[in-house]
């Protein structure tokens, strides 16, 4: 929940949401700098760091699970309404009720495969770095796990709040 700031008058930011951005800024800048050092290192000595390439991929992905996870706390994920704004009140609740159940199923889905590549990849490594590779996996079972938390609380218990 917001609260209001009294300095600045802005929404406060939670914690956990501040934490979530600080590690996004940090991944983005440990690829920026990744990245742009194997350039250089190509571009003027023909060489480059494969270690760097293993490691802008892994933190691309857990970039990405991150933002999706802020993205759907903030309800900005792209929907698609031109059907449900044209139609009344109690179909858009029975819509709105079956595109909540399709996606807790897609992401039950999404959970248990995820948690199977992390079972499978703790005794897999990474070729260069040599990280487990359930540690990429881990990024789309902690996605999936959190999008499936919001949109418990964004089902139930924020109706539960709206009807009161």
């Amino acid at each position: 929940m917001h609260t209001p700031d009294t300095a600045a008058g802005a929404p406060r930011k939670p914690l956990i949401r501040k934490a979530a951005e600080a590690f996004m800024a940090i991944t983005l800048a440990l690829m920026v700098v990744a990245v742009f050092s194997n350039v250089v290192l190509r571009y003027a000595f023909g060489t480059g760091l494969v270690i760097y390439e293993e490691l802008s991929r892994l933190l691309f992905v857990w970039l990405v699970c991150m933002g999706t996870v802020v993205t759907a706390h903030e309800k900005r994920h792209l929907s698609f309404d031109l059907l449900v704004d044209r139609v009344g009140p109690r179909t858009r609740a029975a819509m709105d009720a079956l595109a909540t159940l399709v996606a807790a199923v897609v992401l039950g889905m999404v959970v248990k495969g995820a948690w199977d590549q992390v079972i499978a990849g703790l005794h897999s490594y990474s070729p260069v770095i040599g990280y487990p590779l359930a540690i990429a996996a881990a990024a789309t079972l902690f996605m999936a796990a959190a999008m499936e938390v919001l949109l418990f609380k964004q089902a139930v218990l924020d109706r539960r709040r709206d009807r009161t």
